[in-house]
């Protein structure tokens, strides 16, 4: 437990390893090495650490499917890399990054690896060891949690070296006019009044999670995928980005040329909830080549009716506006 910092979430979690570890170790010249699906979240971040520190960004490219080009990492994570920050599972590409294989690269040239776990966590089995992380945050919005509330894991003996990213109540052991001392972890990280009713609250979601079993949250996930794929397959302008198979259920495409925003307000007037537009992830999308997309996200809660609805409401859409086009 004391490896587990409460935060608002995913976010606010990145942005502790950023200020409180980045910030105070990088130097001009290190690296910080990320990749081109990054969330803005794990992204804005290190471009500012990079600003006020002298290092550099560097990216691993992706291949034409969405997935990273593992063979160039050699070229971009280097002995000056310092940081690997990379997302588990893309919220746009559904591209599930092999986590292991990546911090065993950075590890054998001294870098720590950072993981936005905001999209895996939620949705399949994720132990921090078995990964050989050294920081992971996530949200528990995403995990039938409450909003509000992250969690940021960290190695104890990266967190005991850390500075406190917010100062105040709570987080210290002793004040006195002209200093302080720090409060153990993760209370050092935990200032003020905490979030407690929503800390319960994803307190439950993860007993309720761990109730279903995350093997079986994330079968069911993947035949969830196979299945809307498949479906997917029926429209022959459509385009659907990212891995065809080993992926997550964040599902983003575009129907012909329609605009994203504009199928989704279709879809919305029958019923069916996707998002629509760069879903936080706008350098993906100049890599895409495409201003947005459409997603549909499944989680335990869908089925295959859910995504016959969608099949039944993309229909809907192509009909409208061929319909709006003729006129």
């Amino acid at each position: 437990p004391a490896t587990c910092v409460f935060t608002r979430n995913a976010t606010e979690a990145l942005n502790l390893v950023a200020y409180s570890w980045a910030r105070h170790r990088l130097r001009p010249g290190d690296e910080i090495v990320l990749t081109p699906m990054e969330h803005h979240s794990n992204l804005v971040p290190w471009q500012r650490v990079a600003r006020e520190t002298g290092a550099r960004l560097r990216f691993i490219p992706l291949t034409p499917e969405g997935r990273l080009d593992l063979s160039a990492l050699d070229r971009v994570l280097t002995e000056r890399a310092r940081l690997l920050c990379v997302t588990q599972a893309s919220n746009v590409l559904g591209t599930v990054n092999p986590v292991r294989r990546l911090a065993d690269e950075a590890h054998a040239r001294g870098a720590l690896v950072v993981v936005d776990g905001a999209q895996s966590v939620p949705h399949m089995p994720v132990d921090v060891r078995a990964l050989d992380c050294d920081f992971l945050a996530f949200s528990g919005h995403k995990m039938c949690g409450p909003t509000g509330i992250g969690v940021l894991y960290g190695r104890r003996e990266l967190l005991e070296g850390m500075e406190p990213f917010l100062g105040g109540g709570e987080m210290i052991r002793a004040v006195r006019l002209e200093d302080a001392d720090w409060n153990d972890i993760p209370w050092k990280f935990e200032a003020g009044t905490p979030n407690i009713a929503d800390a319960i609250a994803l307190g439950v979601a993860v007993d309720y999670l761990r109730e279903l079993g995350m093997e079986a949250v994330w079968e069911h996930e993947r035949r969830l995928v196979r299945y809307t794929l498949e479906r997917l397959q029926e429209f022959d302008d459509l385009v659907i980005y990212g891995p065809r198979e080993e992926r997550g259920g964040a599902i983003a495409f575009n129907l012909g040329d329609i605009h994203a925003h504009d199928v989704a307000q279709v879809l919305d007037s029958e019923g069916i909830a996707v998002r629509a537009g760069h879903h936080c992830a706008m350098p993906l999308m100049q890599w895409l080549g495409v201003p947005a997309t459409v997603r549909a996200s499944l989680y335990l809660y869908n089925t295959e009716d859910d995504i016959d609805r969608l099949v039944a409401g993309l229909k809907a859409v192509r009909e409208f506006f061929g319909h709006v086009v003729r006129k």
